[in-house]
């Protein structure tokens, strides 16, 4: 149980957080506390003034002070202005950072500008554990603002945003801003990781500081160094960092805690048998069913093999052709927000519909399908599907025995004739859907170790966790599954049989709207709860983008990335060690994120042991 201090403490922080920005400030504060006739010196090199005027020694109230246009370290920071919303995360609020210009304050502040996105598994943390540095002694000196540049699936951040990242904070912040073009970024010139922390002295506005992903130890010795130095006080020693067995800091300690085994996964109003157990058992039917096929050779698990952990092993699957990707395991596709590598379909019954009409993979037609329903699984269909029994298609010269969209025989049939046929195709999706989503996974080593297994991880693989975090890699890969399922350029090389580098999302999103299958059609269950769809994205920074993957089963789920075309873990780290492939590879496309950063050989190899710990043997019903 918290004590009454510390919840006190934690009331303290979050209402001086949130109050408005003021000129002047209380002189009891027990950091550095200021004489009235203290001096203070300013970066730019002025005379000290007495404390209590103007940092020029006359009034200049609402005087913005001159400075580079640029962002740079130890100059004045550019009078930036934000779309954003008051401390409750919704209020619609304009604003520029002069409304935190102090000139005529005692003694300065800082002004925190804390740079995060939604799909960022680090911001996150800081944002739910801003009390951790928010202090009731720190905070009073510091001004929070939350800086956002992204969404949950790395669109560009908008003002609509901030109303679902403001739930996740613990202490609110005066302001939160949305800023899609990144603009703080620049004062790095490097690759830099998110959270990113500017620290800006309120009185002259000139950046003293920035810190990637600070431990709130780290944090609070920087805020004390710089306050100190404004003061013309004595610097502080230093708060130690306090490790978790011996390794892990309180963010990575955290973080790892919350890797937990996956549960259930999450409900899907779009199809009303996802967890039906007679949807699953025709559903697994389904799945392995190579009859389904007019060949007669190729399945659902052709791709996705059950003894290789429902992947192929193999760097481009092969159907009836070989495809342009690396098939992904589906033991925990039912936890994701979009499927495939591209994000082409926003249900899982929806990417089950994909490959049967694919040429090169399955190579089938929904006519074929529905007549095979007919005449193999009209029993099972009807018991699950009561809403909707199984029509009669048996008069080969309304429903003919083969056909798709684009096909003469499907194009002339009657609108009515194609729903009763697409509903039959809906509904396989939706039952081989309902058998995926009941593969679960076993425990691995990490598991036993946040159990309480100190001994599950070795010293080896304990090493490459935290080099995982220091790297930045749990900027993405995070939770139960490690992943956030947003999608990002890395520039991996292409998979595409003609070598042509792959566009991934960019090119996806046109398709998944235009889709008559979507989660906002007729044959979803329930159009309404398909929202996201509407904010997907295919502006320019998705060029190159894709998902993010699972990390659990990565030992046993290679050949890696989109194309297939990584052999080892170790080819992976060192790949994503060195930014991917060079800005002149013609394999992949795509500008690189900011905030993927390097490192070196070192990492790369140590990394691999951690990864290699993150099994996950799949429980077929």
């Amino acid at each position: 149980m918290r004590s009454a201090s510390l919840l006190l403490g934690v009331v303290v922080a979050a209402a001086t957080f949130a109050a408005a920005a003021a000129c002047g400030h209380d002189d009891n504060d027990p950091i550095n506390p200021a004489t009235p006739d203290a001096s203070v010196a300013t970066d730019g090199g002025a005379d000290a003034k007495p404390s209590g005027l103007c940092v020029d020694g006359k009034s200049r109230d609402g005087d913005y002070p001159a400075g580079p246009t640029s962002i740079t370290i130890a100059k004045t920071i550019p009078n930036l202005a934000f779309d954003g919303t008051d401390a409750d995360g919704t209020t619609p609020r304009s604003f520029s950072l002069s409304s935190w210009f102090e000139p005529c304050a005692a003694r300065s502040r800082l002004l925190v500008l804390r740079v995060g996105a939604a799909w960022c598994g680090t911001c996150n943390w800081h944002l739910g554990n801003t009390k951790l540095f928010a202090t009731p002694e720190l905070a009073p000196r510091l001004a929070l603002v939350d800086v956002v540049v992204g969404d949950e699936d790395n669109r560009p951040a908008e003002v609509g945003d901030l109303a679902r990242v403001r739930p996740r904070v613990d202490v609110p912040a005066e302001k939160y801003a949305a800023d899609p073009k990144h603009r703080l970024r620049a004062i790095d010139a490097g690759q830099v990781q998110l959270p990113l922390y500017v620290l800006v002295d309120t009185r002259t506005m000139v950046i003293r500081n920035y810190l990637n992903d600070p431990s709130p130890e780290v944090f609070e010795n920087t805020v004390r160094d710089e306050l100190a130095l404004i003061d013309g006080a004595a610097r502080p020693a230093p708060k130690p960092e306090a490790l978790f067995d011996g390794v892990f800091n309180r963010e990575m300690r955290d973080m790892l805690s919350a890797m937990t085994l996956p549960a259930a996964p999450p409900p899907d109003p779009t199809n009303e048998v996802a967890d039906s157990a007679a949807a699953a058992a025709l559903g697994k039917q389904l799945f392995f069913d190579k009859q389904l096929s007019p060949s007669g050779n190729f399945a659902c698990s052709t791709c996705h093999d059950k003894d290789k952990l429902f992947a192929d092993g193999v760097p481009q699957s092969t159907g009836v052709s070989k495809v342009d990707r690396n098939s992904p395991t589906v033991a925990l596709a039912a936890h994701q927000r979009w499927q495939f590598w591209d994000g082409r379909a926003d249900t899982l019954w929806m990417q089950a519909l994909g490959p049967f009409e694919d040429p090169k993979e399955i190579g089938s037609t929904r006519l074929f399908v529905a007549h095979q329903i007919e005449s193999r699984y009209k029993a099972a269909y009807d018991a699950v599907f009561t809403k909707y029994p199984l029509p009669d298609i048996s008069d080969t010269a309304r429903f003919p025995p083969q056909g798709k969209p684009g096909t003469p025989v499907y194009d002339a049939m009657s609108p009515a004739d194609k729903d009763a046929i697409n509903r039959v195709y809906v509904n396989v999706g939706k039952a081989i859907a309902a058998y995926e989503r009941a593969l679960r996974v076993q425990p691995n080593a990490l598991d036993r170790y946040n159990g309480g297994d100190l001994a599950a991880l070795n010293a080896a693989q304990k090493e490459g966790a935290q080099l995982f975090f220091r790297a930045g890699c749990a900027q993405c890969h995070f939770g139960p599954r490690l992943t956030n399922d947003a999608f990002h350029v890395v520039r991996f090389p292409t998979g595409r049989q003609d070598g042509v580098a792959d566009r991934g999302r960019v090119d996806a999103v046109a398709k998944l709207l235009a889709s008559e299958f979507n989660s906002r059609s007729k044959w979803s269950d329930k159009p309404e709860a398909g929202d996201r769809i509407l904010r997907a994205y295919d502006g320019p920074s998705m060029l190159g983008a894709f998902k993010t993957p699972t990390l659990r089963g990565l030992d046993r789920s290679g050949p890696f990335g989109h194309g297939g075309t990584l052999a080892t873990l170790l080819e992976v780290t060192e790949t994503y060690g060195k930014g991917g492939l060079d800005a002149a590879d013609p394999r992949t496309t795509g500008a690189l994120e900011s905030w993927l950063t390097r490192f070196d050989p070192h990492a790369q190899q140590a990394i691999v042991p951690f990864l290699s710990a993150l099994s996950g043997e799949v429980i077929s019903p």
